[in-house]
């Protein structure tokens, strides 16, 4: 049975019509094949939420916002129509958030699961609350930026206006430390003009005396050689025996004053032993006496006669010899 034309249009046209709802659909993210749970979420305020903005769960989208409506009253909510397909379970304390997708991007719907055993039915409604993008968190330290460097300018401003003031009160004075560089550094060009020759007598010595050590290398290096030679031998020679022996002896030595100051032997008594020294001093003392009585009376001491003397004299002197004893006594 063949159509008739204007069946044919009709159908067209329906079909151009089913074909424009499911391509408006798509652009909005909604699938009319898939089937879909609603839920809704009430918020203070929505901005920058639109309809077919997306939903996301950890970031994979889920849905879409299909609708929209504010509701009149004291508090004034807006309520959003969440459109989720239906294969995603959400557990009933799970929360809607809005966020940022970023500087550039739009706002999103974020739902982000709880770990209740039960899940929401088509038609309930999550609690949800907006997450303050980073514009909206940076707007008052961008702020708090802005003042600051508000008052920067203006500390940076002051600061240039007293080095202007100082520059200008100082005119004279920088005018005459320039004037004074300038001189310097002109004294400095005349010092270096004039004394062009002699840094290039230091520089021609150099150069000599560098090449004289290059041309005497062998030269050194046989005096280094020999140094080497002689510290060798000194070191194979009896020196560090004489040193051994010397410090042996030192030692020794060492011990003996030790054993002195300490009183042992005949040496030792002599110098630590006060009655000894006592002694000796009476006794040289003693005998210096009897040296001087001996030169002032050598007669007492010494006696002869050329004839052999007479018996009278002999007994007067045994008589004057014991006197002097027991005077001594």
């Amino acid at each position: 049975m063949k159509l008739r034309k204007e069946a044919k249009v009709g159908i067209f046209g329906i079909l151009m019509v089913l074909v424009l709802y499911w391509g408006i659909n798509f652009l909005k993210g909604q699938d009319i094949f898939a089937r879909n749970n609603t839920y809704y979420a009430a918020l203070d305020q929505v901005n920058g939420i639109q309809t077919s903005s997306a939903i996301v769960i950890k970031g994979y989208k889920v849905g879409v916002i299909s609708g929209m409506n504010y509701q009149q009253g004291a508090d004034g909510k807006i309520v959003l129509e969440l459109s989720v397909k239906s294969k995603y379970k959400i557990p009933t304390n799970s929360k809607a958030l809005i966020f940022s997708e970023g500087i550039m991007g739009g706002k999103s719907v974020e739902i982000q699961l709880g770990s209740a055993p039960q899940y929401l039915q088509s038609g309930d409604t999550l609690y949800s609350e907006v997450d303050k993008g980073f514009l909206e968190v940076a707007g008052s330290e961008f702020e708090y930026i802005k003042q600051m460097l508000h008052q920067l300018v203006s500390d940076i401003s002051t600061t240039l206006g007293s080095v202007n003031k100082i520059l200008v009160d100082n005119t004279a004075s920088i005018n005459a430390t320039m004037g004074n560089l300038a001189s310097i550094s002109g004294n400095i060009d005349d010092v270096i003009s004039s004394e062009s020759g002699s840094l290039k007598g230091m520089i021609s010595n150099l150069n000599t005396m560098s090449r004289n050590l290059k041309d005497n290398s062998e030269r050194i290096d046989h005096i280094i050689a020999n140094v080497e030679h002689f510290t060798d031998s000194l070191s194979s020679s009896h020196i560090p025996t004489m040193v051994n022996e010397f410090t042996t002896t030192l030692g020794e030595l060492n011990a003996t004053i030790g054993k002195i100051n300490a009183g042992e032997g005949a040496l030792g008594q002599l110098v630590n032993d006060p009655a000894l020294y006592d002694s000796l001093t009476v006794a040289s003392g003693n005998l210096a006496a009897l040296l001087a009585d001996l030169k002032a009376n050598p007669k007492r001491y010494v006696h002869f006669s050329v004839f052999g003397g007479s018996n009278k004299e002999k007994k007067k002197a045994k008589t004057e010899d014991k006197k002097e004893k027991s005077k001594a006594k």
